[in-house]
């Protein structure tokens, strides 16, 4: 066997490859992701099998996956002495070993296909078995066809495919009990309204804006919404660090000037107002990964654990072309489409809203007009994936001595929506507070006035 690492991979190379995965940090993602997608008896080395059944059940009971819980799990799990010394052996060897993130997708792949033929090769030595002890054809017919279908629900997810009667009678339950569909209200009436009534599981929500136009703050406040309502909440934070974020969330919950927040030159006043904010958010179930180098393998990695111990509701990524591609050589457009092709689906498969803050190119600006889809930075596959797409920009100040300069106000437009109609709704720009628009604590607040710079 060679050393794992080496492309192209023989079936031998992949699964060692995913063996070594256990043990690094640096690849944690990695190790969560390929928990998730690959099954114990996919690989072909029993000790191999072992070691990855010993691994997800560790991650099942939250536990630490390291050298010695995989040793001690396996002898728990009444492992041959034999193959606990062989895994401690190979986990040894292997411990300073990091394996190389570019191969990952082909040692998955390897392994599953692999391990699905040798699954249907099985299949078929029992058929031939059986076969040849039938009465007659058709009774072998029937074995052959019946253990085809097991082998199939294996693979697939039944749930995938529903009968129209069961969707009519889910679509009844769903309109006379209405309280029972998961939405959850962004802070602005008037968006809520065009989306009926907020944003929704499932379905992913572009914010496109330039630098400084308040997509970052906006989808902070979507999360910090969610969360206050009691509906946990992921930020995937790129741009900007944990701290940097929190003192945004603090400056636009508890109205305080973001930049004594910044210069830690808070008054008497704004304390009191940071304490009493402090006290009632503290509960909020909102979690930030700060991680300047994201990869889609780690995102999805993350946001399957925290769905699977928080019931994560709402996910949001600031913002998508920070997001790194998968190592292979293709052209950045083609990159972040796929990037954000897994996005919608991550969306799909763990029911969650994802609010997906976007950059937009500068021709809107040169040719003085309003954003529209086309301006959406490196890739036309994101409005084609989005379920609404929003985007920001700050109108003008068209007269007296500030004119041409953007103005006090944001535009929301809402250029698509798949699930309700397009509008625009122009709301307050209160940078000072990181907020955008009024609610009812905002509007005893003092307004936002421009400093004069000598």
């Amino acid at each position: 066997m060679t050393e794992p690492g080496n492309n192209p991979m023989n079936p031998d190379d992949a699964e060692l490859y995913l063996i070594t995965l256990l043990q690094p940090i640096t690849t944690r993602h990695l190790r969560d992701e390929a928990l998730t997608l690959v099954k114990p008896d996919y690989f072909a080395d029993g000790m191999f099998a072992g070691l990855w059944e010993a691994a997800l059940r560790l991650r099942d009971t939250d536990k630490a996956i390291s050298r010695r819980s995989l040793l001690a799990q396996l002898k728990a799990d009444n492992t041959a002495a034999n193959s606990v010394e062989r895994a401690d052996r190979l986990l040894t060897r292997y411990s300073g070993h990091t394996p190389v993130s570019v191969d990952f997708p082909h040692a998955v792949a390897d392994v599953i296909r692999c391990g699905r033929l040798r699954a249907l090769m099985d299949a078929c030595d029992g058929i031939k078995h059986r076969a040849a002890a039938a009465d007659d054809p058709a009774q072998a017919l029937t074995i052959a066809y019946d253990e085809l279908a097991k082998l199939d629900s294996t693979a697939t997810d039944h749930g995938d495919v529903q009968r129209y009667g069961d969707l009519l009678d889910q679509f009844i339950a769903q309109q006379r009990n209405p309280d029972t569909a998961l939405v959850i209200p962004t802070p602005w009436t008037e968006v809520n309204d065009a989306l009926n009534g907020g944003i929704r599981a499932g379905r992913m929500y572009v914010i496109g804006a330039r630098p400084g136009d308040g997509k970052s703050i906006s989808a902070h406040q979507i999360a910090q919404r969610a969360a206050e309502l009691g509906y946990p909440a992921l930020v995937f934070s790129a741009e900007m660090g944990a701290n940097e974020v929190t003192d945004r969330m603090v400056s636009s919950g508890a109205l305080v000037e973001q930049s004594d927040i910044t210069r830690r030159s808070l008054d008497h006043a704004s304390w009191a107002k940071v304490d009493e904010y402090v006290e009632r958010a503290r509960s909020f179930p909102i979690s930030v990964v700060d991680k300047s180098n994201l990869t889609p393998a780690y995102i999805k990695s993350v946001c399957r654990n925290e769905k699977r111990k928080h019931n994560t509701a709402v996910v949001v990524l600031d913002y998508l072309q920070l997001v790194g591609g998968d190592g292979r050589s293709q052209q950045r457009e083609q990159e972040v489409s796929a990037i954000s092709r897994q996005i919608k689906q991550l969306a799909r498969e763990l029911d969650v809203a994802f609010i997906v803050a976007a950059q937009l190119n500068r021709e809107s600006v040169r040719h003085n007009r309003k954003p529209a889809m086309a301006d959406l930075r490196e890739s036309g596959g994101i409005e084609a994936d989005a379920d609404v797409v929003l985007l920001h920009s700050r109108p003008v100040i068209e007269e007296g001595e500030r004119k041409g300069e953007p103005g006090w106000t944001v535009l929301m437009d809402i250029v698509k929506n798949r699930h309700g109609r397009l509008c625009a709704v122009e709301l307050d720009w209160r940078a000072n507070y990181a907020t955008i628009g009024s609610s009812s604590q905002q509007e005893n607040a003092t307004p936002f006035r421009p400093r004069v710079v000598s």
